[in-house]
């Protein structure tokens, strides 16, 4: 879809204003154009969404993955044959089942930094697979197991407040806090400008 030369300059009246600086007619036009590209992929995967909480409402067991997907707990790729979607939205059936059983928390699937999985002990903590399942075997790590159907392990669950001994490094140095402010910051400054963009093309759509 091509803007308006009326939506460009409006983009770079708003750009001067937020950073003090003038783009030139090229240089605002891409920049509101990819602006307004990713505001409507957004928006697109804000309808699917809906579209799929509607869809639970109907079917509250949930029903196949409508495409390839990754696992919201695990991050494997998933498709119709191999994942699922309910209200804890889309996993791989070990996961969903392991969600259902209880094994593992529901909050898991909403709060990616509630939990280590066993690649963030490498990662973060320099723990290896066999060292963790050893710390597993003496009690010293608390792991939830998620299992295949045939009872194999398929991924490891480390609940933070299950394993309180496991602090992340990067979390608490003075960078990392000055990055997390400054990203808050410009993030809820992106958020008021797109809300603002992003009501004003829809009602464009709908005037139409």
């Amino acid at each position: 879809m091509s803007l308006s030369q009326e939506a460009i300059n409006e983009f770079k009246d708003i750009y001067k204003k937020e950073y003090d600086k003038e783009l030139s007619d090229a240089e605002a036009s891409e920049a509101a154009h990819n602006l307004f590209n990713f505001t409507k992929t957004i928006w697109d995967i804000a309808e699917h969404q809906a579209r799929l909480k509607h869809r639970i409402k109907k079917e509250p067991d949930g029903f196949p993955v409508d495409g390839h997907y990754s696992c919201i707990v695990c991050c494997i790729s998933i498709n119709p044959e191999t994942g699922w979607y309910d209200r804890w939205y889309q996993k791989c059936k070990p996961c969903k089942n392991a969600v259902r059983d209880k094994t593992i928390p529901t909050f898991v699937c909403e709060h990616r930094d509630s939990y280590y999985s066993m690649w963030h002990l490498k990662d973060k903590f320099g723990i290896k697979t066999p060292t963790a399942k050893k710390l597993i075997k003496e009690g010293k790590l608390k792991a939830r197991v998620i299992l295949t159907e045939d009872g194999k392990p398929h991924d490891y669950i480390f609940l933070k407040k299950e394993n309180p001994d496991l602090i992340d490094p990067d979390r608490h140095t003075p960078a990392r806090k000055s990055y997390d402010r400054h990203r808050d910051k410009m993030s809820k400054i992106w958020a008021r400008e797109e809300t603002k963009k992003v009501k004003a093309e829809f009602r464009k759509k709908i005037s139409r």
